[in-house]
């Protein structure tokens, strides 16, 4: 109970000239009971308040504590709830507790006991269709007879409802406080393993750029250390066709020479993917002849596309580009490159490039299998090869189209893909569309 009331019961007793007043407080065990016998058996009850203004009663400590079988009055009080127990004798006490009742001498003392008040105290609830729920009894104790007017009544009536709002907001208090520190402790826990998780999220990073970091050495050492042989094994080729006579060793050394050139390629898209990984790969924008362009590329390709019976279509709706002449030169090998590998036989691949505001508009098409959409989120990671690689001869490293994402990107460009049925044929129109700003806005 709140402490400010005290000095009101107190001033409120000596007033209306009660020799005692005690506040008990009941502790069930569970609120489901099916008969009184087994709250009596199972609550206990605690003495909260307690205020003797006559010299010769039974004085203790609060809080005291005792089991509500002990005493008899007690759970008279309770039974009764929430009307208001009046004794006003002697008489009338022996006739209520028998003699074989037990009585705690402590709460209740008949040696003195004469008339006494047994005032519920309660929740506000609605009890007219449900008992309410009993949380305490407020106990006033008189020496003399006493017969209780309804002022006296009505007057600890009050005092034992503004105890019962005091008990109630002290458990509300309670309950509050308990979900708060609950809830503290829960954050705090959360704190510590977010932070450790921090802790091991930082030394993995660490450990990510210390791996990253020997990579690129090793990559780099490797590429120095592989340029070199690969040059003299070209070189020695190319002075052993001079003098070859023999026609199958010269199909030899071609298969050899062509080898040679798969492997220098690729050191080439290793050095030039770490470069563009870590920005070291500078563009110098200029005016590029697109005529030029399609047909090296054109040449380039001439046997390949022989091989396979393809056609390569050009369909160019503008001059020229102002772009980086590498980095482009690099983009339409290895689109043009993938296309004749993953084209059907006898099929056509078209290159269009046009203009388009400031841009310039790339679209590379083929024909070939289905590439899945799940496929096309994947198609430019390193190392990456599409579902349909194992049907095909001499496949590449994967690192081809990561290359030309990351050369696109450098240039500030776009690169998509798109997949859809051909009419009229069982394969896919497969579509490679880049679009590149002017670095001028010309055209």
């Amino acid at each position: 109970m709140d402490s400010i009331f005290e000095p009101e019961i107190i001033n409120t007793a000596k007033i209306l000239k009660f020799d005692r007043i005690l506040g008990l407080k009941f502790k069930y065990t569970n609120f489901c009971f099916h008969s009184p016998e087994e709250v009596r058996n199972s609550t206990g009850v605690e003495v909260f308040f307690h205020c003797s203004l006559a010299e010769d009663f039974v004085n203790f400590e609060v809080p005291f504590s005792y089991h509500l079988s002990e005493s008899f009055l007690t759970f008279y009080g309770w039974q009764n709830a929430p009307e208001v127990v009046k004794i006003s004798s002697k008489k009338e006490l022996e006739k209520i507790k028998g003699e074989k009742e037990r009585e705690l001498e402590e709460v209740f003392d008949y040696n003195w006991l004469n008339s006494l008040l047994i005032c519920p105290i309660f929740n506000q609830r609605n009890y007219e269709h449900s008992k309410p729920i009993t949380l305490g009894l407020l106990v006033v104790e008189n020496k003399q007879n006493r017969r209780w007017q309804a002022a006296e009544t009505e007057t600890v009536k009050w005092m034992a409802k503004q105890i019962a709002t005091a008990m109630i907001n002290q458990q509300a208090l309670a309950k509050v406080q308990s979900l708060v520190q609950e809830r503290t402790s829960q954050l705090q826990v959360s704190l510590e393993v977010q932070a450790k998780l921090g802790q091991k999220l930082r030394k993995y990073v660490e450990e990510l750029r210390k791996a990253n970091q020997v990579k690129d050495q090793f990559i780099a050492s490797l590429s120095d250390a592989l340029k070199t042989p690969l040059a003299n094994m070209k070189m020695g080729i190319k002075m052993l066709k001079l003098i070859n006579k023999d026609e199958r060793v010269a199909n030899y050394l071609e298969i050899l020479a062509k080898e040679c050139d798969k492997e220098i390629a690729l050191v080439e898209n290793l050095l030039s993917l770490q470069n563009l990984q870590e920005n070291k790969l500078t563009i110098a924008a200029q005016k590029i002849s697109l005529d030029t362009v399609l047909g090296n590329l054109a040449k380039f390709f001439s046997q390949p596309l022989q091989e396979k019976q393809i056609e390569l279509v050009q369909i160019l709706k503008q001059k020229y580009i102002y772009s980086d002449l590498n980095s482009l030169e690099s983009i339409l090998k290895e689109l043009v490159q993938n296309a004749i590998k993953f084209s059907v036989s006898g099929t056509k691949i078209v290159l269009e490039i046009f203009p388009e505001e400031l841009s310039t508009v790339i679209r590379i098409t083929n024909c070939g299998s289905e590439i899945s959409q799940e496929e096309q989120k994947r198609l430019f990671k390193p190392f990456y090869q599409g579902e349909k690689v194992a049907n095909v001869t001499n496949s590449g490293t994967g690192l081809g189209l990561a290359l030309v994402k990351l050369l696109v990107d450098n240039l500030n460009g776009t690169i998509t893909v798109a997949s859809v049925p051909k009419e009229g044929s069982s394969c896919y129109q497969n579509t490679f569309t880049i679009i590149l700003p002017n670095s001028s806005g010309k055209e």
